[in-house]
């Protein structure tokens, strides 16, 4: 039995002259900047609520973006408020009954959350990486009182026809969203 190995390569190091790392760290997005600004473009407005949703106890989630990519699936974005004048700690329902998405999480998450279509009458459960943590906003173990973050939640993109569907997530209403692509 016989065993060969062979590598290319070489230990010359060359390094770009100085100049040329100076100017792609100064424009990043090369071309004057222009990427820089085409991402900050498609960044979603977060001051534009286009949904809200009333929770127990003084909770309120403003929906302010739910977009459909090009990769196959839906992103939400939001803003989740505690109104009340206390904390608020009964978060982990949020996470939704899946044993293994609570754990997948360490806690409480949106994990709990679906979209609903019901022209196709298909349920869309939110999406998670191969280790069973949602794709949502994570680490939500209280809610100060009076205060807000920023929270995401990402699902499997419907059919291109469904532009229509519900967000349901344990302890708050429905409400109906229209999707967008992104």
């Amino acid at each position: 039995m016989a065993l060969t190995l062979s590598a290319c390569g070489s230990d010359d190091k060359e390094e770009k002259p100085k100049a040329d790392q100076s100017a792609q760290r100064a424009d990043p997005g090369g071309q004057d900047g222009r990427a820089k600004q085409e991402t900050q473009a498609e960044r979603p407005d977060d001051t534009k609520v286009i949904a809200t949703l009333k929770g127990p106890k003084g909770i309120v989630l403003d929906i302010t973006s739910v977009t459909r990519s090009s990769g196959g699936f839906v992103t939400l974005n939001g803003n989740l408020k505690n109104t009340a004048d206390e904390k608020f700690y009964d978060t982990q329902v949020w996470s939704g009954p899946e044993l293994n998405v609570i754990r997948g999480a360490g806690g409480s998450s949106l994990g709990g959350a679906t979209l609903v279509d019901e022209k196709e009458k298909k349920r869309y459960y939110t999406l998670r990486d191969t280790e069973d943590r949602p794709l949502a906003t994570t680490g939500i173990p209280v809610i100060e009182e009076k205060s807000e973050q920023k929270v995401y939640i990402q699902f499997p993109a419907p059919p291109k026809s469904t532009t229509q569907v519900a967000l349901q997530i344990p302890t708050f209403q429905s409400v109906a969203l229209t999707l967008t692509d992104g």
